[in-house]
């Protein structure tokens, strides 16, 4: 698994682990457990992070960045 993208809240990284899934990407959810402080993610250890599997990394990456840019 590669972690694609980083969050500092579990909302938003449901939110793009459904568009992935839609898409046909399988996506898991790391560290949504651990608490957060003030939204910071500053270390890995802080951070939720949303992952796939290593042939589905770069297209993942160009759904995420389509959708950002479309904000």
């Amino acid at each position: 698994m590669k972690t694609v993208k980083k969050f500092t809240d579990s909302f938003s990284a449901n939110v793009a682990k459904g568009m992935l899934e839609n898409a046909g990407i399988k996506a898991a959810i790391l560290g949504e457990n651990t608490p957060l402080w003030a939204g910071v993610c500053n270390t890995d250890l802080l951070c939720i992070e949303l992952v796939v599997n290593e042939e589905d990394y770069s297209e993942a990456c160009r759904l995420l960045a389509a959708d950002s840019s479309a904000e």
